[in-house]
């Protein structure tokens, strides 16, 4: 089988009293610790192993039905435990990435298309990747407010209304701010009447809600949060006068105002 290079990004553990001298000896000998230098705590590391293999099945890397090296071998690569490595081949197992046959090890599955459909937290942490989930969440969410405004009941608009409120309500809390939010577009989905729209928006929600409390954090009290609040009622106006149209429209343009907000606060932090 053909070695497989991982980005480890691993350091060799130096005491921070140590002086040039002992530095050079303990760097030549093995390196029997070593730690990934973006991480500050060690429970981390199955999250950052499993995001690691995770990329590299998905861009093929590790083509599907490929064996994984043996926990030993992984552990030797990146410097840790057998447990460590069995616990980020847990998480690849629960998001159907993986599959182990008993007796013989850990492979790649080979229909990744029958895989639960999943967006990770960490697919917010690039740019590229944000962007791919922006351009998911506006066809989703403007399709959603179309069809909310056709299919929507009158209790589910008077619940998206004080959805509405508790969004304005909580304009000067960041924290409580990104709860209502997410929740307000959850009720949206709610009120397009397909279950479908409930269940991955529900997922995404999840997903994004730590986006929404950065950007609530970094803008509570500018003129930024006015300019949502006021995108927020256009949603909602347009819903409740039964505009399909212009309800699609004021979430995708809320939806992609959002985003450039977004990556201008990436630019700036």
């Amino acid at each position: 089988m053909t070695a497989t290079v991982y980005r480890a990004r691993r350091q060799p553990l130096v005491s921070r009293g140590a002086t040039s001298s002992q530095a050079s000896v303990s760097l030549d000998k093995p390196k029997v610790m070593t730690a990934f230098d973006n991480l500050g705590r060690t429970e981390n590391l199955p999250d950052e192993i499993a995001q690691q293999l995770r990329a590299r099945i998905l861009n093929e890397s590790l083509p599907p039905g490929q064996r994984l090296p043996t926990e030993q071998e992984l552990g030797a690569q990146f410097g840790v435990s057998r447990n460590v490595v069995r616990e980020a081949i847990a998480r690849l197992k629960l998001t159907g990435l993986v599959e182990t046959r008993h007796g013989v090890g850990t492979f790649v599955c080979a229909d990744l298309a029958m895989r639960p459909f999943e967006v990770s937290h960490d697919d917010l942490l690039d740019l590229a990747p944000l962007i791919h989930v922006h351009q998911l969440r506006v066809e989703i969410e403007s399709g959603a407010a179309a069809l909310a405004a056709t299919h929507r009941t009158r209790a589910q608009l008077e619940t998206l209304q004080r959805a509405l409120k508790r969004v304005d309500q909580d304009s000067d809390d960041w924290q409580a701010a990104a709860h209502s939010a997410v929740d307000f577009h959850l009720a949206v989905a709610h009120a397009a009447n397909n279950p479908y729209f409930v269940r991955i928006m529900g997922h995404l929600s999840h997903v994004i809600h730590n986006a929404v409390r950065t950007y609530r954090f970094r803008n509570t009290g500018t003129t930024r949060i006015e300019e949502i609040e006021a995108e927020h009622h256009l949603i909602v106006d347009a819903i409740g006068r039964n505009d399909a149209a212009g309800a699609r429209q004021a979430m995708r343009t809320h939806l992609d105002n959002g985003m450039a907000r977004y990556r201008k606060l990436l630019g700036d932090l």
